[in-house]
């Protein structure tokens, strides 16, 4: 009896711990945890990675427990997935880690970010730990041809233009998975040279393909459980689609800039790590024209810039890998 009372009285008092959580408490823990990993990955120490990544995934539990944090609606899932997947990352390096710690470090830094400028109020005074100079994030609205506003603004590509240094290509391998006759992601923005995997996760057979100018493709028919690769070298847009089904379209966007992002449902975007300087904000979206948009940063601030993107370019049936229509059955 005195042994279930201990565990019950242990399991109260944690639950009455996680219930007084609040998001400044968590944002803290996951400072604390960044430090100490950009200290381990400077001095290439991995197993002093491992402590601090195990951190973080345990407060993204919690947080995703919303039940007892009450957490539910203030910080976005794909952030916390994104926080995880760069920490985890870090203790699987490429080679030395020379590259991905890098890119992985960036990808965690983006993630932080944008938790603070979607969640915290005062960002200005507090600053933007671990982001390094300026920021530039807001959320975008999209609207459909008659002005409707959609729920879901995810799939809007925003990439950050002028005197910037040309990106190299990410040392992750990025995937668009085929799975329900569908591409997930449908939209995917990488830099010149990145190979992307198309790996086929659904029941059926696949032809991934494209004819785009810039980087045409064909990987032939695979089943489930394979994977091809596409290595992207050219600048531009790549519309891929599968030659057996005609409903599946994804588009990658390959540029010349690492400082780039894609919206997430609720329209919320952030783009982090900016120097000082006047550039250009390029809104790109597979059915509505490209705006450009004047962007200013400087004094490690943060720009917050209102976006409306309207749809006004009609959805036009693709031709097979051949230029011929698809069969009526296929």
């Amino acid at each position: 009896m005195r042994t279930f009372t201990l565990a019950f009285l242990l399991a109260a008092v944690a639950t009455a711990q996680t219930e007084q959580r609040d998001l400044a408490t968590s944002m803290q823990t996951f400072a604390e945890a960044v430090t100490s990993l950009e200290k381990a990955a400077t001095a290439r120490d991995r197993a002093a990675m491992a402590a601090p990544v195990a951190a973080i995934a345990a407060e993204v539990e919690l947080l995703r427990g919303n039940a007892a944090t009450a957490l539910a609606g203030e910080v976005a899932t794909a952030s916390l997935a994104t926080i995880v997947a760069a920490a985890e990352d870090l203790l699987r390096p490429i080679g030395d880690g020379s590259a991905s710690d890098g890119f992985d470090l960036a990808r965690l830094r983006t993630a932080c970010t944008h938790c603070h400028l979607q969640n915290r109020d005062r960002n200005d005074e507090r600053g933007l730990f671990p982001n390094r100079g300026n920021a530039a994030g807001g959320k975008l609205v999209l609207e459909e041809r008659d002005g409707t506003v959609r729920s879901d603004r995810s799939g809007v590509v925003l990439f950050v233009e002028g005197a910037l240094p040309r990106a190299e290509p990410e040392p992750r391998i990025p995937a668009i998975s085929q799975k329900g006759r569908r591409f997930d992601p449908p939209v995917l923005a990488v830099t010149t040279g990145t190979v992307v995997a198309f790996p086929n996760d659904d029941v059926v057979f696949h032809n991934v393909f494209s004819v785009s100018r810039a980087n045409p493709f064909d990987l032939g028919s695979y089943k489930k459980g394979e994977s091809k690769e596409r290595s992207f070298d050219k600048p531009g847009l790549v519309k891929v689609h599968c030659n057996i089904h005609p409903e599946m379209s994804a588009h990658v966007l390959v540029l010349e800039t690492a400082w780039h992002t894609i919206t997430e449902a609720d329209g919320s975007w952030t783009i982090p790590d900016l120097p000082d300087g006047e550039f250009t904000l390029r809104v790109w979206h597979p059915l509505a024209d490209e705006q450009r948009l004047p962007l200013v940063v400087s004094d490690g601030k943060i720009a917050n810039v209102e976006v409306v993107v309207r749809e006004s370019k009609p959805r036009v049936p693709h031709a097979n890998k051949h230029g011929r229509p698809y069969p009526e059955k296929y």
